[in-house]
Protein backbone atom coordinates (compact mmCIF):
# COMPACT_ATOMS: atom_id res chain seq x y z
CA UNK A 1 0.00 0.00 0.00
CA UNK A 2 2.94 2.37 0.65
CA UNK A 3 4.26 1.86 -2.89
CA UNK A 4 0.81 2.47 -4.39
CA UNK A 5 0.53 5.64 -2.28
CA UNK A 6 3.92 6.92 -3.50
CA UNK A 7 3.16 6.23 -7.16
CA UNK A 8 -0.13 8.07 -6.76
CA UNK A 9 1.59 10.93 -4.93
CA UNK A 10 3.98 11.40 -7.86
CA UNK A 11 1.17 10.99 -10.43
CA UNK A 12 2.66 7.84 -11.95
CA UNK A 13 0.76 4.72 -13.00
CA UNK A 14 1.57 1.67 -10.91
CA UNK A 15 2.37 -0.36 -14.04
CA UNK A 16 5.72 1.48 -14.24
CA UNK A 17 6.92 -1.10 -11.69
CA UNK A 18 6.71 -3.71 -14.46
CA UNK A 19 8.99 -1.77 -16.84
CA UNK A 20 12.69 -2.43 -17.23
CA UNK A 21 15.09 0.45 -16.58
CA UNK A 22 15.93 0.76 -20.27
CA UNK A 23 12.22 1.32 -21.00
CA UNK A 24 12.04 4.43 -18.79
CA UNK A 25 12.83 8.01 -19.74
CA UNK A 26 15.30 9.97 -17.64
CA UNK A 27 12.45 11.79 -15.89
CA UNK A 28 10.56 8.57 -15.18
CA UNK A 29 13.74 7.05 -13.77
CA UNK A 30 14.26 10.08 -11.52
CA UNK A 31 10.75 9.79 -10.09
CA UNK A 32 11.12 6.02 -9.58
CA UNK A 33 14.38 6.67 -7.68
CA UNK A 34 12.57 9.19 -5.49
CA UNK A 35 9.84 6.62 -4.79
CA UNK A 36 12.51 4.07 -3.83
CA UNK A 37 14.03 6.62 -1.43
CA UNK A 38 10.66 7.13 0.23
CA UNK A 39 9.50 3.54 0.68
CA UNK A 40 10.75 3.69 4.25
CA UNK A 41 10.09 7.25 5.41
CA UNK A 42 13.48 8.84 6.11
CA UNK A 43 14.36 11.39 8.78
CA UNK A 44 16.69 13.10 6.29
CA UNK A 45 16.28 13.02 2.51
CA UNK A 46 19.30 13.83 0.35
CA UNK A 47 18.43 14.90 -3.19
CA UNK A 48 20.85 15.60 -6.03
CA UNK A 49 19.32 17.39 -9.03
CA UNK A 50 16.04 15.56 -8.39
CA UNK A 51 14.16 17.47 -11.12
CA UNK A 52 16.90 17.96 -13.72
CA UNK A 53 15.28 15.68 -16.34
CA UNK A 54 11.66 16.65 -15.62
CA UNK A 55 9.31 18.89 -17.55
CA UNK A 56 7.60 21.82 -15.80
CA UNK A 57 4.52 19.80 -14.80
CA UNK A 58 6.48 16.96 -13.20
CA UNK A 59 8.93 19.40 -11.60
CA UNK A 60 5.97 21.06 -9.90
CA UNK A 61 4.64 17.68 -8.72
CA UNK A 62 8.02 16.70 -7.25
CA UNK A 63 8.50 20.11 -5.62
CA UNK A 64 5.04 19.82 -4.01
CA UNK A 65 5.84 16.31 -2.73
CA UNK A 66 9.13 17.54 -1.27
CA UNK A 67 7.35 20.46 0.39
CA UNK A 68 4.81 18.09 1.96
CA UNK A 69 7.59 15.83 3.21
CA UNK A 70 9.28 18.82 4.81
CA UNK A 71 6.01 19.85 6.47
CA UNK A 72 5.83 16.32 7.94
CA UNK A 73 9.17 16.96 9.64
CA UNK A 74 11.57 15.33 7.19
CA UNK A 75 14.79 17.28 6.75
CA UNK A 76 15.47 17.83 3.05
CA UNK A 77 18.96 18.54 1.73
CA UNK A 78 18.74 19.28 -1.97
CA UNK A 79 21.53 19.99 -4.40
CA UNK A 80 20.59 21.98 -7.49
CA UNK A 81 22.11 24.26 -10.07
CA UNK A 82 18.66 25.80 -10.61
CA UNK A 83 18.76 29.06 -8.67
CA UNK A 84 15.06 29.81 -9.26
CA UNK A 85 14.11 26.40 -7.88
CA UNK A 86 16.23 26.92 -4.78
CA UNK A 87 14.51 30.26 -4.15
CA UNK A 88 11.07 28.64 -4.60
CA UNK A 89 11.65 25.60 -2.43
CA UNK A 90 14.37 26.25 0.15
CA UNK A 91 14.08 27.86 3.53
CA UNK A 92 17.85 28.04 3.79
CA UNK A 93 20.39 28.14 0.96
CA UNK A 94 24.10 27.53 0.90
CA UNK A 95 26.09 28.41 -2.23
CA UNK A 96 29.40 26.73 -2.94
CA UNK A 97 31.82 28.10 -5.52
CA UNK A 98 35.04 26.29 -6.41
CA UNK A 99 34.55 23.97 -3.45
CA UNK A 100 34.30 26.81 -0.95
CA UNK A 101 31.34 28.19 0.98
CA UNK A 102 30.47 31.38 -0.90
CA UNK A 103 27.16 32.39 0.68
CA UNK A 104 24.65 31.27 3.26
CA UNK A 105 21.13 32.67 3.30
CA UNK A 106 17.99 32.21 5.36
CA UNK A 107 15.14 32.54 2.85
CA UNK A 108 12.06 32.02 5.04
Amino acid sequence: SRIEYLFDLLHMPLNYMERRNDELSGGEMQRICLIRSLIFEPKVLLLDEVTSALDATNTSIVENVIDELHKKGITIISITHNEEQSLRTANRRISIVDGQLAKEEVLR
